[in-house]
């Protein structure tokens, strides 16, 4: 019954302070909603288990000779069947690769990513079929092929049709039996696959060398390490391929494997910055709830005669205690369940936040351990707003001020031990408001210095739109007059400065590589270097600068001498300053393999996959010097204007539509926004990190004012002497901003020491800058200091209204 009528006098003094009530609990409500979806993300994708059955014995597998990864992919056929039929520590390999194919069938054409993989793959995971069911090994060479759609696939373009089983469709051309649906949740590799086709390892043949990626099932007992060295043994046994290895891996080493859980592997890349990120949360989360206890305690002041008539009436400390407690409750009740809807919101909204890319994105929901953890948390908040305050409830003397007029005596407002305590905690808010800054400072320094950087190209006015014509549906003859089709179109098309293609489009993954001998000063060596095809005008559209010699022109044709240009690494790294006039293969398998071309200029580097990346040695041809044939299946059309390139867009699809109308086009995005693209994971960092700094720091400057407003109201006596011992407004604005300023630079002091702990272990997605950036440490307190000061000057302003004789005759 007690603690009914606790509960009742709580709410009725909760609603009479209306301001109290809705800061303290939208602060509670912002702690609680970003802390509860953030847990939830590093939980649904470093914790859980993976979907898969057997996901916790599997390991992805990696290939390297002589210490140097492959070009592409992970994993040889070498390397596969050299270890596949003498294994001791894994049940089973499994190969796969993904490709992005033009799907005809129950619609509009439509360009899809798919899985190409072994039938064991599926044995490997421990997948099971929604409906129909699943490859078998037969499968992986018999014709017509079959395949098997994923879950959204078959609902968005098949309508759910549970007799779908059987249906024919096409793949780039060619026939395809459906045979099964795979569930949602264990779409392998990641949840951008669309449909599964059957792969079949090449079989060790020469020199070719295929490339994929594999996984094995481990045995039970056995672990990655011992697989691992399993595999790395087995590699004495691998086939030489001779110059095909140093084109893949850039050396003719010993094969080392190793093998990572696949857990591990898929969240490689997030795992520290979600690691770091759940920090930056919790340290958002212990200032709003130092915030709230320092709010009640400056009520738990404030009501020191309301305490004090209480115990006069009977109550023991336990009784008042208990009232505060229940004033704490149903504060965390109202703010955990507005930060339990604010999660909920927030996860609607992950999707379109999170990007393309990200992992396990699947596992990310508010379930029960998310919503036990967010309970959990917002108890554990209201035990600590309702302890502290207790405890300094325990220190007050409840009689004295049934003989006060409610005002500190002179001097004691701010040496007290309440006034200690909540000097203390917002220092240390301070503190942690500086980690958040320094934080979210590095990081969006870093990003601009990545959206900044020097790619070797100029991103701004150029319109993309890349074009896939398979083998299985054009010979190479068809393809050429298609694609120059198409180019004659888009250089005709209004606002167009220039128009090219090319076969390989930086800032995108992908690609080949070649070896062949190459004559220099020194000697023949053996060269490596990813080869591209171009039209003249590539390097203008991409704003690429030629270093030396010349670019490609409209000359160079199949008639003409044959020549290529090289990018500056490989000049360096191969003919030095003798580039230029060097002789090397035609390459991209021309007809004749004994021809030459001649270097007749140097480009400049150009960053292909990241701003983070070195550039490899890259050799250029012109598509026109390859009798009439277009030796590589996709192209890329650049169109660079002056005016919005997105303008451009309709007329690039009519100058695809009109040259074939059954080619679909990938994406058509600018180049910035494919920069962009890849810059996704660290703007989303940036972003959050500059939430939580901002939202730090809003509720530091709150914390600052109501401290000090409430110093005031404790020291008006105080202050009413000084002022009529002549103490001016000055000396009572200096006053107010001591105390003020004093507290941000304690807790500066201690920021700065925890910001230089945190930037350490951000090294790793911190791009041109420090951990230790000195204008960052300059900045932040500089910024901290000046909100300090701005928090001071309500406070100050009201002291030095008091009015000493009002406030002396009230004594």
């Amino acid at each position: 019954m007690t603690s009914i009528h606790d509960l009742r006098y709580a709410i009725r003094l909760l609603i009479r302070q209306p301001r109290f009530t809705m800061l303290a609990a939208l602060t509670m409500a912002l702690g609680i909603g970003a802390t509860t979806t953030l847990f939830s993300v590093t939980y649904g994708v470093l914790v859980k288990p993976l979907p898969w059955p057997n996901g916790d014995r599997v390991a992805l597998l990696k290939e390297t000779r002589g210490g140097n990864p492959p070009r592409f992919g992970s994993f040889t056929n070498t390397a596969y069947f050299a270890w596949q039929d003498h294994a001791s520590t894994i049940e089973e390999l499994a190969a796969w690769s993904q490709a992005t194919v033009t799907l005809s069938a129950a619609g509009e054409p439509e360009r899809i990513r798919i899985a190409q993989n072994t039938a064991s793959l599926f044995r490997v995971l421990g997948a099971r079929p929604l409906v129909g069911s699943l490859f078998e090994d037969k499968d992986e060479t018999e014709k017509p092929s079959v395949m098997i759609l994923s879950e959204s696939l078959w609902r968005q373009r098949f309508g759910g049709d549970p007799h779908v089983v059987g249906r024919i469709v096409r793949l780039d051309g060619a026939s395809h039996t459906i045979v099964g649906v795979m569930p949602e949740e264990l779409a392998f590799p990641d949840r951008r696959t669309r449909a599964w086709v059957p792969y079949r390892v090449h079989p060790v043949d020469g020199n070719y060398l295929s490339l994929f990626s594999a996984v094995a099932k481990l045995r039970p007992g056995t672990t990655v390490v011992q697989a691992a060295a399993e595999g790395t043994s087995r590699g004495e046994f691998v086939a030489d391929t001779g110059m095909t290895t140093t084109a893949i891996f850039g050396s003719n080493g010993p094969v080392s494997i190793s093998a990572v859980p696949l857990k591990d592997a898929i969240t490689a890349d997030v795992g520290r910055p979600l690691t770091v990120l759940l920090a930056a949360v919790l340290l958002l989360f212990i200032t709003a709830v130092a915030n709230i206890a320092g709010l009640q305690l400056a009520r738990v002041t404030g009501r020191r005669r309301e305490m004090a008539i209480r115990a006069a009436l009977g109550a023991g400390q336990a009784r008042v205690v208990g009232q505060l407690v229940a004033e704490s409750l149903l504060l965390g009740l109202v703010g955990g369940t507005a930060g339990v809807l604010l999660a909920w919101w927030l996860h609607r909204l992950l999707p379109s936040v999170l990007p393309n890319d990200f992992p396990r994105v699947d596992g990310v929901v508010l379930d029960a351990t998310v919503i036990g953890v967010a309970v959990v948390v917002s108890l554990g908040a209201c035990v600590v707003f309702s302890v502290i305050p207790a405890l300094q409830l325990r220190r007050l003397n409840l009689t004295a001020p049934l003989s006060e007029d409610g005002s500190a005596p002179v001097g004691a407002g701010s040496a007290t031990a309440v006034g200690r305590t909540r000097r203390v905690m917002m220092a240390g808010q301070v503190a942690i408001a500086c980690v958040l800054l320094v934080g979210a400072s590095l990081l969006g320094r870093s990003f601009l210095l990545l959206l900044n950087a020097d790619r070797g190209f100029n991103p701004s006015g150029i319109l993309t739109a890349r074009v896939f014509l398979p083998g299985t549906i054009y010979s190479a003859e068809k393809r050429y007059a298609i694609v120059r089709g198409i180019l004659d179109r888009v250089r005709s098309t209004n606002d167009a400065t220039t128009a090219a293609f090319t076969s390989e489009l930086p800032v995108t993954a992908g690609g080949s590589t070649t070896a062949f001998s190459l004559r220099t000063a020194d000697g023949v060596i053996t060269a490596q270097a990813s080869p591209r095809l171009v039209s003249a005008g590539a390097f203008a559209a991409l704003g690429m600068r030629i270093v030396g010699g010349r670019d490609f022109n409209e000359l160079d044709t199949e008639s003409s001498q044959p020549v290529a240009i090289v990018n500056r690494t490989f000049a360096h790294r191969y003919l030095g300053d003798a580039a230029v006039g060097a002789r090397l293969p035609m390459g991209l398998g021309y007809q004749d393999p004994t021809r030459e071309a001649t270097i007749v200029g140097v480009v400049d580097d150009v960053r292909y996959i990241a701003a983070t990346t070195s550039s490899l040695p890259e050799l250029y041809y012109s598509y026109r010097q390859f009798n009439r044939q277009l030796p590589v299946p996709s192209v890329t059309f650049l169109v660079r204007t002056s005016a919005d390139p997105r303008a451009l867009t309709a007329g690039i699809r009519t100058a695809i539509r009109e040259a074939d109308e059954t080619l679909v086009p990938d994406a058509i995005a600018t180049m910035e926004d494919r920069v962009l693209t890849g810059l996704a994971r660290p703007r989303l960092y940036m972003i959050l990190f500059a939430g939580f700094a901002t939202l730090s720091l809003i509720i530091v400057s709150v914390g600052l004012f109501a401290v000090l407003w409430q110093t005031v109201a404790q020291r008006s006596r105080e202050i009413a002497i000084r002022s009529a011992l002549g103490a001016q407004r000055f000396d009572i604005l200096r006053l107010i901003a001591r105390q003020g300023l004093g507290i941000a630079a304690a807790g500066l002091i201690v920021g700065v020491a925890g910001a230089a702990v945190l930037a350490r272990a951000m090294t790793t997605f911190l791009y041109g800058v420090t951990p230790h950036d000195g204008l960052t440490y300059v900045v932040v307190p500089m910024v901290l200091l000046t909100v300090a000061a701005l928090a001071c000057l309500g406070p100050a302003w009201r002291a030095m209204s008091v009015d000493p004789v009002r406030v002396l005759r009230s004594s």
